[in-house]
């Protein structure tokens, strides 16, 4: 009679479910984007590891607050309406639960004021309730989530489930999320480019002002014409030295000879052959100093034209001059000696000048170099700092879009999580299971009752019978006097 008292006026509880599909997604393939701003090692992550944690979200006491502040406490606090039948069996059981309430109360309000049990609010008790009443579970080797909530209104509970589903798949994305990246990448990029810009343009205006558009070419194109600069002044510094030794040469020879020299004597008849010979013995005279001044002393050409000018004198001496009348004239050979003095002072000086144009030059050339030398270190440092800011802003740009990429998918709430049965309510109550009850409670009072008789056989102690003298007693009856029932 208990339990079908029970059965028939306990409340009928109602079960929701739902079905969630763990995917791996970006969330497992990817590193968040402030995670990745160094070298990283990975780190394999099972994935009963990232079921785990999806279950650790979804019972957190967070999820079940704003549940609870979503739907209102007072829903799963207030009773719920029944059939008229039903309300009123129940009203007779309120009335006698109500005549402990006030005793109940003082009890629960002494064990409050000695600290042994605390007050608990609306809100707290609902939160107690729903987190009782929810089950979230998944199976080995298994990327589903099992969730269920029973309730006393099916509609409440299917309305808790898909509340909960939809909070979870909010914290989910935000979980996985970083707050802030975005912006912080943002800022962090837009510094970079400023900065990068900035060095683009110090090493723009550095080539501008120095007029260096390839540091390599500059300095092949310098050292060529440092090179040939170098070969020029040798190769000057030998002429000079070439044209001041034939200038003193011409010197000595214009002080040996006389600017005038005798052209014609007369004595009687003229010696034809001694003139020819004289005439002979200057051209060999002027041979020699032409070989003199290209060659040695020692030089085969020139000992050859002493040797015909020592013979040619030695002929010329022999001759006996027969005139007597001497005419004079301008010396040829002193005036074409003459010439060819003035002609290499010209180019002495003209080498002496060009010496030191080529030496002016050759100094411009290594300031030159001083200047390309700095201009490169300079350069370097610059391409080795645009570089560097570059690769930064590589390097942000790309987690900036990271960043974007995952702030879109939270603004669209795109997760790895998929609904694979969003949350139904069944119509047909779990609990009470009327016909088990009933099955339970028929065997249990028939066998309880048989049990209940046989125990209380048991603990009877009493005498009833004569048999049960003897057997209990162990003494012999004497006598007996039967019990008679008034008429």
């Amino acid at each position: 009679i208990t339990v079908i008292a029970g059965t028939f006026l306990a409340t009928e509880i109602y079960k929701a479910e739902a079905k969630l599909l763990v995917r791996i997604g970006r969330e497992n393939v990817s590193l968040d984007p402030t995670a990745t701003t160094g070298q990283v090692i990975s780190i394999g992550q099972s994935r009963e590891s990232e079921i785990n944690s999806e279950l650790e979200i979804l019972k957190s006491r967070e999820l079940t607050e704003k549940v609870v502040d979503a739907i209102g406490p007072k829903v799963f606090l207030e009773p719920l309406e029944e059939g008229p039948s039903l309300r009123a069996a129940q009203d007779r059981f309120r009335a006698i639960r109500q005549s402990f309430q006030e005793p109940m109360r003082k009890v629960q309000n002494f064990l409050i004021d000695l600290d042994l049990i605390h007050s608990l609010s609306d809100r707290e008790k609902a939160v107690i309730q729903l987190t009782k009443n929810l089950e979230i579970e998944t199976q080995k080797n298994n990327n589903i989530l099992f969730l269920s909530y029973e309730d006393r209104s099916p509609q409440l509970a299917q309305n808790v489930l898909t509340k909960l589903i939809d909070f979870f798949k909010d914290k989910h994305i935000t979980t996985h999320r970083t707050a802030g990246s975005y912006k912080f990448f943002d800022t962090q990029a837009d510094q970079l480019r400023s900065q990068v810009a900035r060095a683009e343009d110090e090493l723009k205006n550095l080539k501008s002002k120095t007029g260096v558009a390839s540091l390599d070419e500059q300095r092949r194109i310098l050292l060529n014409r440092m090179g040939a600069m170098q070969q020029e002044v040798e190769s000057s510094q030998a002429a000079l030295v070439i044209s001041m030794a034939k200038g003193k040469d011409l010197q000595e020879k214009l002080a040996g000879i006389s600017p005038t020299l005798v052209t014609q004597e007369t004595k009687g008849t003229g010696n034809q052959a001694a003139d020819l010979m004289r005439a002979r013995l200057y051209e060999l005279q002027i041979k020699e100093q032409d070989l003199i001044s290209r060659y040695t002393e020692t030089s085969q050409p020139v000992r050859e034209i002493r040797r015909q000018i020592a013979e040619a004198q030695a002929l010329l001496d022999k001759e006996e001059p027969t005139r007597t009348q001497v005419t004079t004239g301008i010396n040829t050979t002193h005036q074409q000696l003459n010439l060819d003095l003035i002609k290499e002072m010209a180019n002495l000086s003209s080498l002496e000048a060009k010496g030191r144009v080529l030496k002016t030059q050759q100094e411009a050339a290594r300031e030159e170099l001083t200047v390309l030398n700095n201009t490169e270190v300079k350069m370097v440092n610059l391409q080795r700092e645009l570089s560097l800011l570059d690769g930064k802003y590589r390097k942000y740009s790309d987690n900036l879009e990271q960043a974007r990429i995952d702030q879109a998918m939270e603004s669209n709430k795109i997760s790895n999580i998929s609904v694979v049965q969003a949350a139904t309510a069944s119509m047909k109550p779990v609990r009470p299971r009327k016909v088990l009850n009933l099955a339970l409670g028929f065997f249990l009072g028939i066998f309880g009752g048989l049990g209940l008789a046989f125990f209380s056989e048991y603990v009877d102690h009493s005498l009833k019978t004569p048999q049960d003298v003897e057997e209990k007693l162990q003494l012999q009856l004497l006598a007996s006097i039967p019990y008679l029932k008034k008429k």
